[in-house]
């Protein structure tokens, strides 16, 4: 699985997303990757329903790769 995480803060709610991570082995889940987003209200287009930021699709794309 992929875990994503997102705060309208810096922090990318990535205290959330370490707990998450560190949990889903107990659940029987294997974190393939996880991405945090930032500033969600500065790097998400919400009419267009994607991220803005260029480096920020990239690491998504990463990410979701390594599903396969």
């Amino acid at each position: 699985m992929v875990l994503l995480a997102t705060s309208p803060g810096p922090g990318g709610a990535s205290s959330v997303l370490t707990a998450a991570e560190q949990s889903m082995p107990f659940f029987g889940g294997e974190v393939k990757a996880t991405l945090s987003i930032p500033n969600f209200f500065h790097n998400f287009d919400e009419d267009k329903q994607q991220l803005k930021d260029d480096k920020l699709k990239q690491y998504l794309i990463k990410a979701i790769e390594k599903l396969g």
